[in-house]
């Protein structure tokens, strides 16, 4: 009888299979145990080795013995004539059934980790190297189990990041990836290799009216051993709290032995504040502004604000109340960014005064010096927040959308939000901002999958809905998929006026007037400004080709947009395509009156695109004939020479403006099919109403290309109808 024949005639592939699925479920089981009764990954590793130790005694021992309904029995040799039946009997499909089983889930698991790692890896993966000065600290746990004790124990956890991140030498995960850790159940080398760090910091705060006891230990994620443990009993005052953090932070340089500056030392050491009020009334301000939730943030500046009235020397207080009214402005559209501006102003102002060591307070600085158009001193401000808080994300990601400015700097844009990635590699902000790298590429593909999984990691993020929206929206023209993300945005975070406005902008595209009047209602509802409505009217009117009331409406806005160039130019725009050539003249150079200097040129044409061509135009059409042309050559070598080395869809950018003011019929005509070509559809019942494209209205080329856009456009409706409708 052939060997494998006798192997299947005293049923060793039968106990082979047995074997492997029972230590599967024994493993699967002392995985779930051994983390409850606090066994180290150590055990379960001994567990597994054993397992597969014993397989080949186990099969040794199913050679010789069989295991019966009547016992264990010795397996009699074969007989000479004696013939093996290969037929599966119902307890080899059973067996066969669950090792199938087994072997998929460890596939699919072992495919599900490969892709988790992926995702959750640094963007530069130039090294898969760990640094071993890199700590993450995970959110710490509050053992009063009383609510109002939360913002407390999460604002110690915040403030000892920032006091650690101060220590160059350290790789310090930034908040928003830890936060996700809290009460996880995922072991602590998982954690790091998610994280990418080589070091764990852990603890528990438990407040006890005036007492509160602080327990930390840094942990190995490597070796899963225990470097440091430390329990502080304190009473509950500003000057202790800070003292912990501080004695905390410079033992952990100490244990990873990394380098410690005097400089450092003196700022891990400062005390921002003595006053306890102050400090909660900052730490509460701190966690509602990190939810970027638009009512949350009105919540925010209020804290904040308390805190620098108790103690106005609150340096990091008064950073909190530059960066929640800039933030307020952009997700809760109450008041605009330049009625805030002066809030901001001051109290940066404040804080480098009291502080000039405070890098959060350099990053909201070069913040106010980009709204004012000093770039050179925004840059300097960056580079100089970086320098003294070289593990501050914020910095990296604020600094690289800063350089989105210059295109042709996109390297260096990449390298910062990377950057920015590897210090806070959970952060649906960043991945955004990495998905926005991709979208100025023209990467598309790209980009939609990096905007997809910033939804997919944080469901209820209401800017991942709203990034991808516009990607579809303004970018690939693809308006019936951008309208359900609009509307999640929307009803995530319903007082973010800029959600509902932007889902206007689509609806415009789409030709649905109605739509547009139903937002307008809900935002004038929802307290939104006289501004922001007037911009929805100016859209109505301009769509339904009403001039007289376009024009009444400008009337207003365009002094009410003063100190927004970017409105300014929309607003300026409108008046153009009116025929209104010298009221948009004035408009544009009203918001930006470097256009008058040539010199200024490359800065404005690489910050507007064809804009510059638009001013061209205006010039040779208002005296200046002389400046229109140098002007227009200037704007047009930027969009077919330099745009397309960073932009792999610079046709977005309507080229066929620049050569309409050219005279270049053709070009133009050209431009548009290439625009058609790639779906780019957007703001043709804008741009195409202004007076260059007379040339060309009323040629076959043209309205081919017009009557296709429309029918795209149709098709897109009944698609969206069909959507609502289901």
């Amino acid at each position: 009888m052939k060997f494998w024949q006798e192997l299947s005639r005293r049923r060793v592939y039968r106990l082979a299979g047995l074997y492997i699925v029972g230590v599967w479920l024994i493993i699967q089981v002392a995985e779930i145990s051994f983390q409850a009764w606090g066994l180290p990954d150590s055990a379960l590793r001994y567990l597994f080795i054993a397992g597969v130790a014993c397989f080949p005694v186990a099969l040794v021992f199913s050679w010789f013995y069989d295991i019966t309904t009547r016992g264990i029995i010795r397996t009699e040799a074969a007989g000479e004539t004696e013939t093996v039946s290969l037929k599966l009997k119902r307890a080899d499909y059973v067996i066969l059934t669950a090792l199938f089983a087994v072997v998929l889930t460890i596939v699919l698991g072992g495919a599900e980790k490969i892709q988790q790692e992926i995702d959750t890896a640094p963007a530069s993966r130039g090294s898969i190297e760990v640094d071993d000065n890199s700590i993450a600290v995970l959110p710490f746990e509050n053992r009063s189990n009383r609510e109002e004790d939360q913002f407390f124990t999460d604002g110690i956890h915040d403030d000892l990041l920032t006091t650690i991140g101060k220590i160059g030498s350290l790789k310090v995960i930034s908040r928003t990836s830890v936060m996700e850790y809290r009460d996880t159940l995922k072991k602590i080398p998982q954690i790091a290799r998610e994280l990418g760090v080589a070091n764990i910091l852990e603890g528990g705060i438990q407040r006890s009216g005036n007492q509160v006891r602080i327990n930390v230990q840094l942990i190995n994620a490597i070796t899963d051993e225990q470097l440091w443990a430390e329990t502080y009993n304190r009473q509950l005052t500003a000057e202790n709290l800070f003292a912990v953090q501080s004695e905390i932070a410079k033992t952990i340089a100490g244990a990873l032995q990394a380098r410690l500056s005097a400089e450092e030392q003196q700022r891990i050491e400062a005390m921002p504040t003595d006053n306890l009020q102050a400090y909660q009334a900052y730490m509460r301000g701190r966690q509602l502004m990190v939810t970027r939730d638009s009512t949350k943030l009105k919540l925010a500046t209020e804290e904040f604000a308390r805190a620098v009235e108790i103690d106005p020397l609150f340096a990091l207080a008064w950073v909190g109340v530059a960066d929640s009214n800039m933030l307020l402005a952009g997700y809760n559209s109450a008041s605009r960014v330049e009625d805030l501006r002066p809030v901001r102003e001051e109290a940066v102002k404040n804080a480098l005064a009291i502080d000039d060591g405070l890098g959060e307070a350099y990053t909201s600085l070069a913040a106010i010096h980009v709204a004012y158009g000093r770039y050179d001193e925004a840059e300097a401000a960056y580079q100089k927040a970086i320098e003294l808080s070289p593990s501050y994300a914020d910095a990296y990601l604020q600094y690289s959308d800063f350089l989105a400015r210059y295109p042709l700097r996109i390297q260096e844009q990449v390298e910062l939000t990377r950057k920015a990635v590897e210090l806070d590699p959970r952060s649906p902000a960043i991945r955004s901002n990495l998905g926005h790298k991709y979208k100025d590429q023209g990467l598309y593909t790209l980009a939609v999958a990096q905007f997809q999984k910033v939804i997919e990691l944080t469901p209820d993020f209401a800017p991942g809905y709203h990034d991808l929206a516009w990607l579809y929206s303004f970018e690939m023209s693809q308006f019936d998929k951008a309208v359900p993300l609009h509307r999640k945005a929307v009803e995530i975070d319903p007082g973010n006026h800029n959600y509902n406005f932007l889902l206007a902008f689509t609806y415009i595209q789409l030709g649905d007037l109605e739509a547009v009047q139903e937002i307008r209602e809900k935002m004038a509802g929802l307290g939104a400004t006289k501004w922001r409505l007037g911009i929805i009217d100016l859209l109505i009117s301009f769509s339904k080709n009403n001039p007289a009331g376009t024009r009444e409406i400008l009337n207003w806005l365009v002094p009410a947009s003063q100190g927004s160039p970017f409105w300014s130019r929309f607003l300026g725009f409108i008046a153009l395509t009116q025929g209104d050539i010298q009221f948009s003249r004035e408009i544009f150079l009203s918001a930006e009156p470097g256009w008058l200097e040539p010199e200024q040129w490359p800065r404005l044409i690489e910050k507007t695109r064809n804009y510059g061509c638009i001013l061209a135009w205006l010039f040779m059409n208002t005296g200046d004939q002389e400046l229109g042309e140098a002007l227009l050559q200037q704007a047009t070598a930027y969009i077919e020479d330099t745009l397309p080395l960073v932009n792999e869809h610079a046709d977005r950018y309507f080229p066929d403006t620049c050569y309409l003011v050219a005279g270049d019929t053709e070009k133009a005509l050209q431009s548009i099919e290439t625009q058609l070509a790639h779906n780019h559809l957007y703001a043709w019942d804008g741009d195409h109403m202004m007076p260059m494209y007379d040339l060309i209205r009323h040629t076959p080329r043209y309205q081919a290309a017009w009557a296709e856009r429309e029918r795209r456009i149709a098709v897109q409706r009944e698609a969206l109808a069909r959507m609502d409708i289901q």
